[in-house]
């Protein structure tokens, strides 16, 4: 009777540690919802990774002081070198630190200013919105704004934009095509696979307007009454 007991406790305790193995691989890193869109894109290296050419969107606050004149928060660009320059601070080294390195880095360099600062902060990574945008033009945006987010910066798409034309180029490459999916959606940037230095082009829808079809039928109605008058002097 005590062996079959143990026997059963041997079972339940191997079902545990299978559905513990399952759940942990099912909310692993890179695995895809039923919809197709991934938790995680590659290793979410682009929002943990500052490079030249980016930006830095720095918050700071000082805890438990409920008043400062220090106001360091902004958005920050990063030079060819890697660098930003902080107030007070001075220059920072980013290039290749994570977020929690760098939040880190800013809070021990400001304790000389401040008795608790607290930092958070946010990589913005280069868009350029090409074509039929009100406001086309280049933009430093978090990689976790949705597409909609970077199109409402250019001003919205123009009232003859074709959003079913919507394609991202790299180096002169359209690497995505067909965004509307994702536009509807509210997909991340990043989970797109847009990357800092991409353009978003949007076309234009071609149509013919009232305008050149009457014009296309008046020349034809001309042509054929030209036609009907050459064959009746020939008859």
């Amino acid at each position: 009777m005590r062996r079959v007991v143990f026997h059963r406790k041997s079972i339940f305790n191997i079902s545990l540690l299978i559905g513990f193995l399952v759940t942990l691989f099912l909310v692993s890193p890179g695995f895809c919802q039923g919809d197709g869109a991934p938790l995680w894109r590659k290793s979410a290296g682009s929002l943990t990774i500052f490079q030249p050419g980016d930006a830095v969107r720095i918050q700071v606050w000082e805890l438990y002081e409920q008043h400062t004149n220090l106001n360091l928060t902004g958005d920050y660009p990063i030079s060819p070198e890697g660098t930003i320059i902080l107030p007070l601070v001075g220059e920072i080294k980013v290039k290749g630190l994570t977020v929690f390195e760098l939040m880190q880095t800013i809070e021990n360099k400001l304790r000389a200013y401040m008795r608790n600062p607290l930092v958070y902060v946010y990589p913005l990574i280069r868009v350029t919105l090409q074509g039929a945008f009100l406001r086309p033009g280049s933009y430093r945006v978090p990689p976790t704004s949705s597409l909609w987010d970077v199109i409402a910066l250019a001003g919205g798409p123009r009232g003859d934009t074709d959003l079913n034309k919507l394609q991202v180029e790299r180096g002169g490459k359209v690497v995505l095509n067909d965004l509307l999916n994702s536009f509807e959606k509210g997909y991340s940037i990043e989970d797109i696979g847009i990357e800092s230095g991409d353009q978003i082009i949007a076309q234009t829808r071609t149509r013919l307007s009232i305008h050149v079809i009457l014009g296309f039928v008046n020349m034809a109605l001309t042509l054929a009454l030209l036609y009907i008058r050459i064959r009746y002097r020939t008859w």
